[in-house]
C-alpha cells in the first residue's frame, strides 16, 4: 500500500467545492478542467452513482442541455479525447446506510419524525447560480451544526466519516503519483460542504489516520477509471 501518511498533500490536490446539479457549477467543471488540464480527476462518487449517472445520460437527446446533468458527468465529459485518470473517492451508498442505522441513537429515530425548521431569506440555489458561493457555504455551514446538534451520528457519517475516507483517497492518488515521478495537480469535485474538512485534513495527514482509526474506517484504494485517447483516422 502507498504511504499517505508523510506529507502536506493541499499542494497536490485542488478541491473545487459544488452544488450539485446546477449550471453554475457544470460551468466550474468545465472551467477547472481547462485551466487545470489535469491528468487525474476525482468525484465525491461511488462506483454505483458512477454508472447510473453516466448510464442515464448516455442516450439522452437533451444530454447537452438538460438541467438533470450534474457536475460530475460534465467533468467527465468536460476531458475530453486525452489520456486521464478518473478517480472515485466517495463511500459507497451501501456503507453510508449500514453506518447511519448502525450509530442512530433511539433519540435520534425518534426526532426522524420531525421536521426541522429553518429560516431561509433567500434561495440558495439561486444565490449560487449568480455567483454567491460563500454566502451559500456561510449558511449551509449554519444549517449543518443546527441539524448536527439533532441529528449528531448521522452528520457524523455524512460529513466527517466521509471527509476522511475522501482525504484519505486523494492522499494516496497524490503519494502514488509521486512515487511514479509525477507531481501534477489532483483535480477534485466535492460537495461543497466538504471541502473545508478535507483541505484540513490534507493538510495534517496523521489527523487521517488517526480518524481512520477513531471512525472505524476500511481504508480501500479509489476506483480507478481510466480514459485512454482515441486517435481517428
Amino acid at each position: 500500500m502507498v504511504e499517505i501518511f508523510n506529507i502536506n498533500y493541499n499542494q497536490y490536490v485542488y478541491c473545487v467545492g459544488t452544488a450539485h446539479f446546477t449550471r453554475r457549477s457544470i460551468d466550474d467543471a468545465y472551467e477547472s478542467i481547462k485551466s487545470l488540464n489535469p491528468k487525474d480527476v476525482a468525484l465525491e462518487l461511488d462506483w454505483r452513482r458512477f454508472k447510473h449517472l453516466n448510464t442515464a445520460c448516455l442516450g439522452c437527446p437533451k444530454r447537452g442541455s438538460c438541467k438533470g446533468l450534474c457536475e460530475f458527468t460534465g467533468a467527465a465529459d468536460a476531458l475530453g479525447n486525452v489520456d486521464a485518470n478518473i478517480w472515485l473517492i466517495d463511500m459507497t451508498e451501501q456503507e453510508i446506510r449500514r453506518r447511519i442505522r448502525s450509530r442512530m441513537t433511539p433519540s435520534e429515530r425518534t426526532r426522524m419524525g420531525f421536521q426541522l425548521y429553518h429560516e431561509v431569506d433567500e434561495d440558495p440555489i439561486w444565490l449560487w447560480e449568480k455567483g454567491f458561493k460563500d454566502r451559500v457555504i456561510n449558511s449551509s455551514k449554519k444549517q449543518i451544526e443546527a441539524s448536527r446538534q439533532f441529528f449528531p451520528s448521522v452528520w457524523r457519517v455524512l460529513i466527517d466519516e466521509r471527509n476522511v475516507l475522501m482525504a484519505a483517497r486523494l492522499a494516496w492518488i497524490a503519494s502514488k503519483n509521486l512515487n511514479e515521478g509525477k507531481n501534477s495537480k489532483i483535480l477534485a469535485f466535492v460537495g461543497a460542504a466538504h471541502v473545508e474538512g478535507i483541505r484540513d485534513l490534507l493538510m495534517n495527514p496523521l489527523l487521517i489516520k488517526d480518524q481512520i482509526r477513531k471512525f472505524n474506517l476500511m481504508f480501500t484504494e479509489p476506483t480507478h477509471i481510466r480514459r485512454v485517447a482515441i486517435q481517428w483516422n
